[in-house]
């Protein structure tokens, strides 16, 4: 199995500095993590936070995910904090991970009902209990990473061409419903069988 992925960031209006980053990274064989994550407040101090927990996934990408999280959690004390959605893709054996802390949203487009779901929480503040889920996955199935600043409106919306390439995905969730106030991403992966 193969991945195609795209990925859109935007400054909130008035902004020149967006404080979500995004990563997609694929690494040893056939393994993929995938994150947003959304530094608190706006600007440059908030890229700042969300930026040290992009170098440690980056640093250490075949650690566990709640390990990752913890890692990324004291990196980021005496930051103003961050929210992140961590996922990790098995291609081999088609498995998904997924750990969550505050409001970064992911979407599944399945024949399956997958719902991930984040934990309260701001990393370099306070971590909740982590919760990770993990799940088999289909081929051509879908997953959408998306931060606050993108209305969870979209899941319910049947005009959303979930067919184009990953790209267009994202640019037409951000474009349909990213809010001007905040700071906008959508990273949209799509798996695609090897025939």
């Amino acid at each position: 199995m193969t991945i195609a992925w795209g990925a859109v960031c935007r400054a909130k209006q008035g902004q020149v500095v967006s404080g979500d980053v995004y990563l997609v990274h694929e690494y040893g064989e056939g393994q993929l993590i995938a994150s947003v994550i959304d530094g608190l407040g706006g600007g440059e101090e908030a890229a700042r936070a969300a930026r040290l927990a992009h170098q440690m996934l980056l640093q250490y990408p075949d650690y566990p995910l709640q390990e990752l999280i913890r890692r990324s959690h004291a990196a980021l004390h005496g930051t103003r904090g961050a929210v992140i959605g961590l996922l990790r893709l098995e291609l081999a054996s088609s498995i998904a991970s997924y750990v969550g802390v505050g409001n970064i949203g992911m979407q599944v487009y399945s024949r399956q009902p997958i719902k991930p779901i984040s934990k309260n929480g701001i990393l370099g503040f306070r971590l909740p209990t982590l919760l990770e889920l993990r799940y088999v996955y289909d081929p051509g199935d879908i997953f959408v990473i998306y931060s606050d600043g993108v209305s969870t409106h979209f899941a319910q919306d049947g005009k959303i061409n979930i067919k184009q390439p990953a790209q267009g995905l994202a640019e037409q969730v951000l474009a349909t419903y990213g809010k001007l106030n905040d700071d906008a991403t959508v990273v949209a992966i799509k798996t695609i069988e090897n025939v």
